[in-house]
C-alpha cells in the first residue's frame, strides 16, 4: 500500500467517514427521488417508478463495481481518463483519454449548476406555497438564487477548504437522520393508498405509442439520483489508503443511498393521495404538495422541505470540490484550454484556486439557462446524465476488452507490483471482484449505460414545443464536437496522457 501512495505522490486528508459523507450527499439520491419523481409519474406512473428504480439501482451497482476495480488499480483524481489511457491501445489512447477527460469536466461542472438550480427552485416552490397571492416565480429569480448557491459553495471550498473533510463527515449524519425526519411524519400523518395502486398503476401522460416506451423515457428520473457515486475517485489523491477506501466508498455509497432512495420512493408513493392534486401543484414539485396534503400545515411542510434544501446546499460543497479537482487534474495533464493557469495551487491554502474560480464561473454561466427555459433543471440533469454515461462507457468497454484478452495480471501482494505507468504491464489492485462474476458485472454495466445514454436525450412529451424540448442532445453534441475540434487543432500538441508525478 505504501508503494501505491508513493507512486501517486499525494498527501491525504480524507478518511472513510468524511469521504463517505461527501459522496453520499453529493449524489442526493433520496433527495433527488423527491425532486424528480414528478417526471416519472408522467411517464411510467407509480409502478414505472418502482421498477425503473430497481433496474437503475442494479445497473449502477454493476457499473460502479467495475469502476471501483479501476479505482483500486490506479487511485488518482484523474479518474476515468487516466484509466482509459492505461487500458486503450497505444495508437488511440491519447484521443480516447482526452475525450473522456473532456466529458468528465462537463459532468462535474454541470452537477454544480444542477444542484444550484435545485436549491433555487425549491426556494421558489416554498415561496409559492407560503405566499401564493403575493409571489410569482420568474426565471431570473432562479438564476440569482443559483448564483448565491454557487458563491456559497465557492466560499466553503476556498476559505473553509481545509475544514471540508470535517464538514462532509457531519453532513453524512444529517443525510441519514434527515431521511427519517421526513419518513416518520409522512407515515404517521398521510392517508395511504393501496399496494395495488403503487405496484400496478401505470401512466403515459407523455403520449408515447406504448407503455414500454413511456417507461423507458421516464427512467431518467431514477438515473439522475445515482450520478456522482464515483465522486470519491476525484478526491483519491487526498484520501488515506485510497486503493482500499475509494473502491469500498463507491460500493457503500451506491448500496446505502440506494436503500434510502428506495425507502423514500415507496413512502412517497404510498402517501401520495390525490395524484391530480400532486401533479397540478403551483409549486412545480409534486412532493411539496404531498407534504402539505399530509401535514395540512404550512410550517410543517416548510420544515420538511428545508431538509432536502439544506442537503442540496451541502451537496454543492462536495460537487464543487469534485468539479474543481477534476478540472485541476485535467489541467495538470495539459488537457483543457488555459491549463497553465488552471493547474496552479495556492501556496498558502494548498488549494487549486484557479480551478475553483473557473468552476464558480462555469456554474454561474450555466445558471443563465434558467432564464430562458422552463425545463432548465431537466435539461441540465439530462446533460449531466448523458455526459457521465459517455465518459464512463469508454473505460468500461476497455476494461471488458482487457478482461477478455487477459491484459491485466493477477496481483500477488508485493509492493513493487503497483504501477500507474500505462507502458508497464497492468496489475489488478487490492480490491477486485473474482471471475467470472467480474466479467458478468462489467458486461451488464456496459449494456445498461448504453441504454441509459440513448434515452437520456428524449423529451418528456411526444408533442414537443421549444420551451419543453430536451436540449441535452444539443448541449452534449456541442461539448463533444468542441472537444474534438480543440484536440485536433491545439490539444494534441500538448496532451500526452496523465502526467506521472515523482515528488
Amino acid at each position: 500500500m505504501r508503494a501505491i501512495l508513493l507512486a501517486l505522490g499525494k498527501g491525504r486528508r480524507f478518511g472513510l467517514v468524511s469521504m463517505l459523507g461527501m459522496s453520499t450527499t453529493l449524489m442526493l439520491t433520496w433527495e433527488g427521488i423527491l425532486v424528480y419523481f414528478g417526471s416519472g409519474l408522467s411517464n411510467g406512473g407509480s409502478a414505472g417508478l418502482v421498477y425503473s428504480y430497481i433496474l437503475s439501482w442494479i445497473g449502477f451497482l454493476c457499473v460502479m463495481t467495475s469502476l471501483a476495480e479501476l479505482a483500486s488499480i490506479a487511485p488518482t483524481s484523474s479518474g476515468q481518463y487516466h484509466w482509459v489511457f492505461m487500458l486503450a491501445p497505444k495508437s488511440i489512447r491519447n484521443l480516447l483519454s482526452y475525450l473522456t477527460g473532456w466529458l468528465s469536466i462537463a459532468v462535474w461542472q454541470a452537477m454544480v449548476a444542477m444542484s444550484g438550480c435545485l436549491c433555487a427552485t425549491l426556494i421558489q416552490g416554498l415561496l409559492v406555497l407560503n405566499h401564493p397571492d403575493s409571489y410569482t416565480s420568474h426565471g431570473w429569480h432562479g438564476t440569482l438564487l443559483i448564483w448565491s448557491a454557487v458563491i456559497f459553495a465557492f466560499i466553503v471550498n476556498s476559505i473553509l477548504g481545509r475544514w471540508l473533510p470535517k464538514i462532509e463527515g457531519f453532513i453524512l449524519y444529517v443525510h441519514v437522520f434527515g431521511f427519517f425526519a421526513i419518513l416518520i411524519p409522512l407515515l404517521q400523518l398521510a392517508k395511504r393508498v393501496t399496494a395495488e395502486e403503487v405496484f400496478t398503476k401505470w401512466n403515459n401522460e407523455g403520449g408515447w405509442p406504448s407503455m414500454g416506451l413511456s417507461f423507458l423515457v421516464g427512467m431518467i428520473t431514477n438515473i439522475g439520483p445515482f450520478i456522482g457515486a464515483d465522486g470519491a475517485v476525484h478526491m483519491a489523491e487526498e484520501t488515506h489508503n485510497a486503493a482500499f477506501i475509494v473502491p469500498w466508498n463507491i460500493i457503500i455509497t451506491v448500496v446505502l443511498n440506494g436503500c434510502l432512495g428506495f425507502g423514500m420512493l415507496l413512502t412517497t408513493l404510498f402517501c401520495m393521495g390525490d395524484l391530480k392534486s400532486a401533479m397540478d401543484t403551483p409549486t412545480h414539485y409534486p412532493f411539496i404538495q404531498i407534504f402539505f396534503d399530509s401535514t395540512r400545515s404550512y410550517a410543517g411542510t416548510t420544515l420538511m422541505v428545508c431538509i432536502p434544501l439544506v442537503l442540496s446546499y451541502a451537496a454543492i460543497f462536495g460537487q464543487f470540490a469534485g468539479a474543481s479537482r477534476q478540472l485541476w487534474a485535467f489541467a495538470r495533464d495539459r488537457g483543457p484550454p488555459l491549463s497553465e493557469r488552471l493547474l496552479l495551487v495556492n501556496p498558502r491554502s494548498f488549494l487549486p484556486m484557479n480551478a475553483v474560480w473557473a468552476t464558480c464561473c462555469i456554474s454561474m454561466t450555466l445558471g443563465l439557462i434558467n432564464i430562458g427555459s422552463l425545463q432548465a433543471l431537466e435539461n441540465i440533469l439530462s446533460f449531466t446524465v448523458s455526459s457521465w454515461e459517455a465518459a464512463a462507457s469508454i473505460p468500461l468497454g476497455l476494461l471488458l476488452w482487457s478482461r477478455v484478452t487477459g491484459r491485466i495480471k493477477s496481483r500477488h501482494y508485493t509492493s513493487d507490483e503497483f504501477t500507474a505507468d500505462p507502458d508497464k504491464p497492468l496489475v489488478w489492485g487490492p480490491w477486485r471482484v473474482p471471475e467470472p462474476l467480474g466479467t458478468c458485472l462489467n458486461t451488464i454495466g456496459l449494456a445498461w449505460i448504453i441504454l441509459a445514454f440513448f434515452f437520456s436525450f428524449w423529451p418528456g412529451n411526444i408533442d414537443v414545443k421549444p420551451e419543453s424540448m430536451n436540449y441535452s442532445s444539443l448541449m452534449t453534441g456541442f461539448w463533444f464536437l468542441f472537444g474534438i475540434g480543440y484536440y485536433m487543432v491545439w490539444g494534441r500538441k500538448f496532451y500526452n496522457g496523465p502526467i506521472m508525478e515523482t515528488r
